[in-house]
């Protein structure tokens, strides 16, 4: 009976190997398929570039609007906060309406290149207006007790 036993393991772990290797054989010995270009894989076209320029700049302009009816309908605002805040905001728009301007008069790659540092300020402005909103918020806590 151990006989039996043994001559089984050895059976199944050969027939494993068996196995193993021909899948391994056939793996190696198949091709697999070309791949398929995907419709988000390689360049975007000019317009495409363009759109997607003008769709985040028209986001910017209305968040910068919502904003600043905020800001003008915030009691707790002093004036000179309230002016700080309007003119980054005022400075937002029109940075992103050059930058609009370039990006749309862009005929080439080398325009859309040439628009990036209007872009760049308009990322630069957004940063200097979370820059002071946290400034102003960070004066308007109640400083903790310290004891």
């Amino acid at each position: 009976m151990k006989l039996t036993r043994k001559v089984f393991a050895v059976g199944a772990v050969a027939a494993g190997l068996l196995a193993a290797g021909a899948t391994a054989a056939t793996a190696a010995t198949t091709t697999s398929p070309a791949p398929v270009a995907e419709q988000g894989s390689g360049h975007r076209t000019l317009a495409d570039v363009k759109q997607r320029a003008d769709q985040r700049l028209d986001k910017v302009t209305a968040h910068a609007a919502a904003a600043r009816q905020r800001v003008d309908a915030n009691k707790k605002l002093t004036a000179e906060e309230k002016a700080k805040l309007d003119a980054d905001l005022s400075k937002l728009v029109a940075d992103a309406a050059a930058a609009r301007h370039q990006v749309d008069s862009a005929t080439d790659r080398a325009g859309l290149k040439a628009a990036r540092p209007a872009l760049k300020t308009v990322q630069a402005d957004r940063k200097q207006l979370r820059e002071d909103r946290k400034a102003i918020r960070n004066a308007h806590k109640k400083p903790a007790s310290g004891s």
